[in-house]
């Protein structure tokens, strides 16, 4: 059986420059993708702006939860309005001063210290 010829390049045959030389590309690349992660990751729009985004997702998230309470606390007492009149009646008086017709109003006033009393 006749033997064949080896036609692959020997390693090492270059030294050590030429392989050096030979891997440039890809040491390149390597450091371009480096630094692209990097900036990606620890740049201003990188890392720290999701963790400020996530904890401002979360304040929102904590605020609608506190407004949909807020609304369902208001949409019953609107409902109470609409069917209890001794509620409706209440905030009548305190809120707009109303009274009833034939209710005598008593108002009380303080009297203003005068700039005779006022003085020690």
């Amino acid at each position: 059986m006749p033997s064949r010829p080896n036609n692959r390049k020997k390693r090492g045959s270059r030294g050590f420059w030429g392989e050096i030389v030979d891997r440039l590309p890809l040491m390149g690349l390597f450091l371009i993708l480096s630094i692209l992660a990097g900036t990606m990751f620890f740049g201003e729009k990188g890392l720290p702006l999701y963790f400020q985004m996530r904890d401002t997702r979360q304040q929102l998230k904590d605020q609608i939860k506190q407004l949909e309470n807020l609304n369902a606390s208001v949409q019953a007492d609107i409902v109470r309005i609409q069917r209890d009149t001794y509620r409706l009646e209440e905030l009548a008086r305190s809120r707009l001063g109303m009274v009833r017709s034939g209710e005598t109003v008593y108002q009380f006033v303080e009297p203003a210290p005068s700039s005779v009393t006022a003085r020690p």
